[in-house]
């Protein structure tokens, strides 16, 4: 019988329940452990957090790679191809290694002794272990999938340093209704013999990280966003200081015009501190790497004057909408929404409305069962006469036809929207080279 095709298999792992199914965290587990805990010989960074967990982890692979680390990083979501989760270094698993190492899972799979399906999410991070087992990079950074204690990625029992970023309201049908519920959730990261670092945030929140790490007696460092200071705003462009343990002063430029990004620079500046990596990395290996990070999908210029943010709750949106309040106000600009009906979606909506920010407003359906409809878009508090696209694509080719040379198209509310856009912003370009 012949292997099965990358893109069989990736279809099989697509149609995969995803987080609405949970298996017993404690058959994971043991799974995990039966696999012979794959990945644990390496150094692990593992990051929970509501916003911003994404970027720190690119943050610190783009810092470890450019000190010369070989360095496995593992996120979600992808924008447009599953491999984009699981990365090497400066590469995403090749196809062959991708479809080997999806068959082994399922014939360990066989030999388990305990009834076990892995869902979508599990399916991905098991793979991408037994990929870090054979390459044994030095360091392995994994991202939460949701919450954190119950998480599979929690599975691993040697961690390094446990990040927790900004905390919000989302997914409460899961992790709890108040954000002391929530953060405790992403607490359950914390592992004796770890470090771990944490935004400082309310005291609610504040309150649980120090708790949890005195159960643990582990060391606690509280970042705070008071450690960062702008000096200079231009567009795609974010140049600020930060204020560090070790390297006392950090002067960082990032390629974006996104600047919570600069939060999540100095978070993982400061786990890499709580490693104890500092003289292990020269400042300007850390300069260099804060500024070669890119993260597709926040802030993310997709075509000229078209930007794309994948904020998906109303904490991430207000970070969206300060970025954009600072784009220097001179053009028009549009707003392209679309979300999950899961989501907050009227708190999005109404700080975007109240932001007055945009001069005309669209929504767009995602290809995903989950999305917002066209009658749920209408249903909107003031939604008005806006147009509603059934497609994406279609979307953004009418509004690239409507757009004057000085305007500006936003567009936010979901990462599947901002994936749809990028794919439909290469076809775009394809089909108007002559204009690029």
């Amino acid at each position: 019988m012949e292997p099965a095709s990358y893109e069989a298999v990736s279809q099989r792992i697509c149609d995969l329940p995803l987080h609405t199914k949970k298996n017993p965290f404690e058959t994971a587990k043991a799974f995990y452990e039966w696999l012979g805990e794959p990945g644990q010989k390496s150094r692990i960074f593992h990051v929970a957090g509501t916003n911003g967990k994404g970027s720190v982890c690119a943050f610190l692979h783009s810092i470890l790679t450019k000190a010369g680390y070989r360095t496995g990083m593992f996120t979600s979501p992808h924008l447009v191809e599953l491999r984009e989760r699981l990365v090497l270094d400066q590469a995403k698993i090749e196809k062959e290694a991708f479809t080997r190492l999806y068959e082994k899972l399922r014939e360990r799979l066989r030999a388990f002794s305990i009834p076990y399906e892995p869902t979508f999410f599990e399916t991905l991070y098991f793979l991408f272990m037994l990929w870090m087992e054979e390459e044994k990079p030095d360091f392995i950074i994994l991202e939460t999938g949701m919450g954190g204690r119950l998480d599979v990625t929690n599975t691993v029992s040697r961690p390094l340093v446990c990040v927790v970023t900004r905390i919000a309201l989302d997914h409460c049908e899961y992790l709890g209704d108040t954000k002391r519920d929530i953060a405790a959730e992403k607490a359950g990261i914390f592992k004796p013999g770890a470090a771990a670092v944490c935004l400082d945030t309310e005291q609610e929140v504040r309150s649980v990280f120090v708790e949890r790490a005195r159960e643990l007696d582990i060391p606690l460092t509280l970042v705070s966003k008071k450690q960062v200071a702008f000096s200079k705003l231009r567009k795609n462009s974010v140049d600020f200081f930060m204020k560090s343990a070790y390297y006392k002063y950090i002067e960082a430029s990032l390629k974006t015009n996104a600047l919570y990004q600069a939060e999540n620079a100095l978070m993982a500046v400061r786990a890499l501190e709580a490693a104890g990596l500092s003289g292990q990395i020269a400042k300007e290996q850390v300069e260099s790497g804060l500024a070669a990070m890119r993260w597709e999908g926040r802030m993310e210029e997709v075509l000229p004057d078209v930007f794309v943010d994948g904020a998906h709750n109303p904490d991430g949106i207000a970070a969206f909408l300060q970025s954009v309040s600072l784009d220097g106000g001179t053009k028009s600009r549009y707003l392209l929404f679309g979300a999950c009906a899961d989501k907050s979606v009227k708190g999005m909506w109404e700080l975007l409305q109240r932001s007055g920010l945009f001069a005309k407003t669209a929504g767009s359906c995602i290809q995903n069962p989950r999305s917002l409809t066209g009658q749920a878009f209408l249903a909107l508090p003031f939604w008005g006469g806006a147009a509603v696209y059934e497609d994406s694509a279609d979307a953004l080719f009418d509004l690239m036809q409507k757009k004057g040379p000085n305007d500006r198209i936003y567009v936010t509310g979901s990462l599947y929207l901002v994936g749809e856009i990028k794919q439909a912003a290469d076809i775009y370009m394809e089909e108007h080279h002559d204009q690029f």
